[in-house]
């Protein structure tokens, strides 16, 4: 926030915040890309990898999403810093969608590589 507040303490809280969204969106690239590549080699550590990140950016919306509530009850934030704070609540809900995505394309991988192991029992 290029901004300064009276309170060195809000500008942490509006800092933080920001790296915590910014965390949370690096966090969802790599789950897509692991993801299309898990697809891609039918890779099975990949698929897994993304399984657990899936449960991290789950639990990172719920803490971002706490804490842009308590520095809206806390600060009472005005124009800018209430636009940013709502525009990080609906950024966080829409990353961890994208999060939900990965995690259907790797189960997706799961049951095709599943099929591909029975179809290729049957033929022997």
């Amino acid at each position: 926030m290029p901004d300064k507040h009276l309170s060195s303490k809000f500008d942490a809280d509006l800092n933080l915040l920001s790296s915590r969204l910014l965390e949370m969106g690096g966090l969802v690239e790599s789950q897509i890309a692991y993801a299309l590549e898990a697809l891609k080699e039918f890779d099975t550590v990949l698929v897994d990898q993304v399984l657990e990140g899936e449960h991290r950016l789950n639990a990172m919306e719920i803490k971002i999403d706490e804490h842009v509530t308590n520095i809206i009850a806390r600060r009472q934030p005005a124009a800018r810093d209430l636009r940013f704070l709502m525009a990080t609540s609906k950024c966080i809900t829409n990353l961890e969608r994208a999060g939900d995505e990965a995690r259907k394309i790797v189960k997706r991988t799961r049951r095709i590589q599943a099929s591909v192991g029975r179809l290729k029992r049957q033929r022997r």
